[in-house]
């Protein structure tokens, strides 16, 4: 066995160590990979960081190299052409092989259960139920893509100790709250922390009611046909209280109406870090209703886009002294314009901005003139705005105050 396999070994038999893959980052830096070292490092850094904090959000707009690694793909173990296992792109957590698809039991055998010797793959996407065997101790998380239910009785049977987020991309399948209770009954109800469902409109009543048995930190019901009568019903049964990430995106029926119902039931409990409420038919009521409520005075990132947003909107953000620790806000197409921008640049949020994306509003030369009359957060890493907008020489103007922290696309 070589030095590289037997560093390799070691980072597989412990994949929570971070130990292992520095000394492997060290192992390349003296054999002259010195760029897929500094990926390694910069991979472990990122898995370290709150999606809100300065280096998640510089791997984002201006390191997408370190967060989806495609120059280092050619170092990740191979598959065969057309086989029924393949990566799934991001592959990498951590520098090295992580996420696995599975579309057919047919090569899991031969391609995939050696793989975990391999690279430390701790997630699965899964489009068919692969036997149950020692491997699945590694996994982290498990992506049903299709028809859930073998897959999952199958990820019930093994002994998955350590996952802790299951999602489930097809949530529409009939019965689906039979399968959260039987979820939520098998040895995994202790360990599972994020449960994730995306489109799905049948039967969402009772799936909401079977969730609030679950100690779940992390929850998303996305494109999930969520209206704000069915929130209502579910915060009332204490739905929101434990978590610390609720995504709520493509949830047109929430409305505004349905973010006073929510704000009502997080009130008194600042537990909340992110919230995405991305296209939900927010409007001004709505935001009014975030700006008041002190539940979320532990919050920071909170997602707004793609909702029609008024300058009355920005402003009660933007005063609100609930929201002042926010980190990142995406505000991107909500049609705000310079008015909003004045506001948000006066806004108690400001200073601790990490991230704030304005992109595809009409904010012009005008709205850039508030922008550079505010002090430059200290840790402000992208502000992203639309440069065929503002105009050349608004742009230069903003470059020239923010430097690199502004990002023009």
């Amino acid at each position: 066995m070589t030095d590289h396999d037997a560093l390799v070994r070691a980072v597989c038999e412990a994949p929570d160590d971070d130990t292992p893959r520095l000394v492997y980052a060290d192992y390349l830096d003296d054999h002259g990979g010195h760029d897929r070292a500094a990926f390694v490092r910069a991979q472990v850094e990122l898995a370290r960081t709150p999606a809100w904090e300065p280096f998640a959000v510089l791997c984002r707009h201006r390191r997408p190299d370190w967060l989806t690694g495609d120059p280092f793909r050619h170092t990740l173990p191979p598959l065969p052409p057309g086989a029924s296992v393949h990566w799934v792109s991001p592959p990498f957590r951590r520098g090295f092989g992580y996420r696995l698809g599975v579309r057919s039991a047919t090569d899991w055998e031969e391609f995939g259960r050696p793989l975990f010797g391999k690279a430390p793959v701790a997630e699965l996407h899964l489009w068919a139920a692969v036997p149950p065997g020692e491997w699945a101790r590694h996994l982290r998380a498990v992506h049903l893509a299709a028809n859930p239910v073998e897959p999952l009785r199958a990820v019930c049977a093994a002994p998955a100790v350590g996952l802790t987020d299951i999602h489930f991309h097809r949530a529409d399948h009939p019965g689906m709250e039979f399968l959260v209770q039987d979820l939520l009954a098998s040895p995994l109800r202790g360990a599972i922390h994020g449960l994730h469902f995306r489109t799905g409109y049948t039967d969402l009543e009772e799936l909401l009611a079977a969730l609030p048995g679950a100690a779940l930190d992390r929850l998303t019901l996305a494109n999930m046909g969520l209206t704000w009568s069915l929130l209502y019903d579910w915060c009332d049964h204490g739905g929101p209280e434990r978590l610390t990430r609720l995504e709520l995106s493509n949830n047109y029926g929430v409305s505004s109406e349905g973010v006073r119902v929510l704000a009502a039931g997080i009130r008194g409990r600042p537990g909340l870090l992110e919230l995405g409420l991305s296209r939900c038919g927010v409007s001004d009521r709505g935001a009014r209703a975030l700006a008041g409520c002190d539940g979320l005075a532990g919050l920071r990132s909170l997602s707004l886009h793609d909702n029609p947003l008024s300058a009355t909107a920005a402003r009660a953000l933007a005063h609100s002294p609930h929201l002042a620790g926010l980190r990142s806000l995406n505000l991107a197409r909500c049609r705000l314009g310079d008015a909003a921008v004045r506001h948000l640049a006066k806004a108690t949020f400001w200073p601790n901005l990490v991230e704030l994306d304005l992109r595809g509003n009409p904010v012009s030369a005008v709205g850039a003139g508030c922008l550079l009359k505010a002090p430059v957060p200290p840790d402000l890493t992208a502000l992203l705005l639309d440069p065929e907008r503002l105009g050349p020489k608004a742009a230069g103007n903003l470059r020239r105050h923010f430097g690199g922290r502004v990002v023009l696309v």
